[in-house]
């Protein structure tokens, strides 16, 4: 728990960023959703690619992270002087999501994984 669990990279084109990152760093992809491929070495899951219309500067790449409770962060973060304004996602075949804010704006990505 409380591990990184996930690398997203925003980006406009996904077949290059796959020839790109893949040529870089090995990395294999499989497709996820129509506008996201995952990567990964071997059997070992990374991140993801997400096509988006534009790259957003300061928003990519996005860091996820395993916890046990999106509900006890999220009141955590708020009660640390974050801020909770984004709401809580089913991603398909993983579990939940959702975003808070540091005290500074930096986002923080929280997934709470179905076992």
């Amino acid at each position: 728990m409380n591990n990184l669990c996930h690398l997203e990279f925003d980006v406009t084109d996904l077949e290059r960023a796959q020839t790109f990152y893949g040529g870089l760093f090995g990395w294999t992809f499989r497709s996820f959703t129509p506008t996201m491929v995952v990567f990964g070495l071997g059997d070992t899951h990374i991140g993801g690619l997400q096509r988006v219309d534009a790259v957003r500067t300061g928003l990519s790449p996005s860091v996820w992270f395993k916890v046990p409770s999106l509900e006890e962060y999220r009141a955590k973060a708020l009660k640390l002087g974050g801020k909770a304004d984004h709401p809580i996602s089913v991603v398909p075949g993983v579990g939940h999501s959702t975003l808070v804010s540091d005290p500074d704006g930096n986002l923080v990505g929280m997934v709470q994984y179905t076992d």
